[in-house]
């Protein structure tokens, strides 16, 4: 049995009777409980002497039928991290007599009492070689009696299911990658599948989509001279079962290989344990695998390519690919002729990437997206859950590299958006007014970038309309704040931007006082802008120089495809430095026109200015409570949330009046200085279709239809 370490995850801050930290409140490092108070020293271990290690992140959940306890999330001490002993403490007292304690692992907040609900899914993602993956698919309890006691309750969390480690052995196949293991019970024993679990009888029943198979998905792992161990969660049968196993390999350059074969357990598979499956696959019967791959730049099907540096993805379980040798949507933007901008405009032209290896850069979900992979200069990757069932929604990003296994410079990056909304069902079609109408049929997506639903900010805990954040001209997108609350009309310190994850399912930090570049880390600049030869070198570096308000070391006014102009049809064209996804372009700058009744800016101060104003809210109340404005569009209204702003406040880029205070949106147009672009703009007592600030600042965008 092989010996590894699993990790706990979930969320320092969430401490019984409601208690959660911030960055303006830090939990006590204490090392002993305070008086009279419940505590836990918890540890767990499987496979012998596999002990869990507890995390910054790492929740245990709670019941308690004499403290009337629920489902209480506690969160590990400070002290507790990296160690296998975690200290939980909770804020209730002692009551009289003997207390008994049901507590469990991974926290899920949907567990209404000591009966537990989950899944086990029938389909599992490992990242290389790590098995930390494996905490995300466990199930760990412990009930424990005891009465009052000055020192942690000593607890021990018993794991529900068993562990194989599906150890594949190979010579004719070293150099291949692992793509997949697929188990499969030939007596169709269930595997995986929605369960119930009881914690005071200890007993597991499943209870819907059984499976007799498990799918493990590997990314980054490749055969060689020794064992290759991919494991997998899986209910634990009892006694001694045959299994049906396909091991799926792939090399650049050649096509994909199934090997098929089979393997026995002459003692099963036991519970709290890792039962080695052992796959010399050099025996095994070979098949050529169908490549059942969503090729994201053929939105239509039509075989007509459609390249761009976002794509949309909604269906879970399944695997999806595009190119990895493009430049966003690969067009040459030719120089202006005769530029009478106050920047440069000296076009574009896209160069062919030539990439070694492709890697996911950071997900805002643990396993978002999994199995990342470049082949045949493609990249593919797959979206969670199983196929057919409930998504995950969210946002990542995926890089390729000039080197094997993400070595060397990033080439360019992908927003993957995470969805199952139509989008193109939902396009919201603007009516401009006259002087306006040059700029042409105006489409409009009904929600910002990277959003995950329509409409404003709904309550606190609810910011899944906000969307992504993105400098101007930049292809590449940053977080908007946390759902911790709305925030207020001022700075919120950059630890309250949504937490990101890698690829191993990693809480990645934020540091907006770094001095030097990190390609693969978020740093948040106040005196360096990111070299124009590098432009995407960088996709997590947020640039700023005060002396020039730019991202860039230099105003380039073409980087969306249309330099500052004064004629409204001059609304230039989708750039290779385009954040929206295929179809869909950076709006022009005169998309806010409608919002007031002559396309001017208009404000809330007087009887006249109102008069002007289109918003279905007029005052402060009003736009705060709703989180945003509501604006007529010719066909029906369009909801805009007060999105806020990355900007530069007491010295640090921070997060800015987000929420209750402004909705900034970036147009395709810089103004006509080197400092600032145009941009629509409202707050609770202004709506400024005419607007600009500074190029560096992150906005929300909002994506129109190419015409």
């Amino acid at each position: 049995m092989k010996k590894i370490s699993l990790f706990a995850t979930g969320l320092l801050c969430a401490m019984a009777g409601g208690t959660s930290c911030s960055d303006d409140y830090a939990v006590p490092d204490y090392s002993r409980p305070a008086s009279n108070t419940i505590a836990f020293s918890c540890q767990s271990a499987w496979g012998e002497d596999n002990r869990t290690l507890w995390t910054e992140e790492s929740r245990i959940g709670f019941f308690c039928g004499q403290t009337n306890s629920s489902n209480v999330a506690l969160g590990a001490a400070a002290i507790s991290v990296g160690e296998p002993l975690g200290l939980f403490y909770t804020k209730l007292p002692w009551a009289a007599g003997e207390h008994t304690f049901y507590l469990y692992m991974p926290y899920d907040e949907a567990n209404a009492s000591t009966r537990l609900t989950g899944s086990l899914g029938a389909t599992q993602f490992q990242n290389g070689v790590s098995a930390a993956h494996i905490a995300q698919s466990s199930l760990a309890y412990a009930a424990v009696t005891s009465v009052e006691t000055e020192n942690p309750v000593a607890v021990t969390l018993r794991h529900v299911f068993g562990y194989l480690d599906l150890a594949v052995t190979t010579a004719k196949w070293q150099g291949w990658s692992v793509e997949s293991v697929v188990v499969t019970s030939k007596s169709g024993t269930t595997l995986a599948g929605d369960y119930t679990f009881d914690m005071p009888t200890a007993k597991l029943a499943f209870t819907g989509n059984e499976s007799p198979s498990v799918t493990l998905k590997v990314s980054g792992a490749t055969l060689g001279e020794g064992t290759f161990h991919g494991y997998a969660a899986v209910a634990a049968p009892v006694g001694a079962g045959t299994y049906e196993v396909a091991v799926q390999v792939a090399k650049d350059g050649e096509q994909s290989i199934v090997l098929k074969g089979e393997a026995s357990l002459a003692e099963g598979i036991a519970p709290e344990a890792v039962t080695t499956m052992a796959l010399a696959v050099d025996s095994f019967d070979e098949e050529i695998a169908e490549d059942d791959s969503i090729d994201l730049s053929d939105p239509d099907g039509d075989g007509v390519k459609e390249t761009a540096n976002c794509y949309v993805a909604g269906a879970a379980g399944r695997t999806y690919r595009f190119p990895a040798t493009v430049m966003g949507n690969g067009y040459t933007t030719p120089a202006t002729a005769d530029y009478a901008g106050a920047g440069t405009a000296p076009g574009i032209t896209p160069e062919a990437l030539a990439p070694k290896s492709a890697q996911l850069l950071w997900q805002t979900e643990p396993n978002l997206i999994a199995d990342v992979k470049l082949r045949s200069n493609e990249v593919y990757f797959t979206l969670n859950g199983e196929a057919g069932g409930a998504l995950k929604e969210g946002n990542a990003v995926i890089a390729v590299f000039s080197e094997a296994d993400g070595g060397g410079d990033i080439l360019w990056s992908w927003h993957i958006w995470v969805t199952a909304a139509d989008l193109d069902a939902a396009v919201q079609t603007y009516t401009l007014y006259d002087n306006f109408a040059a700029a042409g049929p105006t489409v409009l997506m009904d929600r910002n970038l990277g959003a995950l639903k329509a409409g404003m900010w709904g309550t606190n805990g609810d910011n899944l309309a906000l969307g992504l954040l993105y400098q101007w001209g930049r292809k590449d997108p940053f977080q908007n704040i946390d759902d911790t609350d709305i925030g207020g009309t001022g700075a919120l310190a950059i630890g309250r931007l949504r937490k990101t994850y890698d690829a191993a399912g990693n809480a990645l930090s934020v540091d907006n006082a770094a001095a030097e570049y990190d390609a693969t880390n978020w740093r948040y600049f106040t005196a360096k802008t990111i070299p124009a030869d590098r432009i995407a070198r960088y996709p997590m570096n947020f640039g700023y120089l005060s002396t020039s308000n730019n991202w860039l070391d230099e105003a380039r006014d073409d980087l969306w495809g249309n330099p500052f102009s004064g004629e409204v049809g001059e609304t230039g064209h989708k750039s290779v430095y385009d954040p929206c996804p295929p179809g869909y372009r950076v709006p022009h700058r005169y998309i806010g026109t409608m919002f007031t009744t002559d396309g001017k800016n208009a404000s809330n101060k007087n009887a006249a200015d109102l008069a002007r104003w289109k918003g279905q809210y007029t005052t402060q109340a009003e736009i705060q409570g709703a989180g945003g404005n509501i604006y007529p569009y010719g066909g029906g209204s369009a909801s805009y949330p007060l999105g806020g702003m990355l900007f530069v406040s007491g010295g640090k880029i921070v997060p800015f009046r987000t929420g209750k205070y402004v909705g900034a949106y970036h147009v395709s147009m810089p103004a006509n200085n080197v400092k600032t672009s145009y941009r629509f703009y409202f707050d609770y007592g202004n709506i400024k279709p005419e607007d600009s600030n500074a190029r560096y600042v992150g906005a929300s965008i909002r994506c129109m239809k190419e015409q």
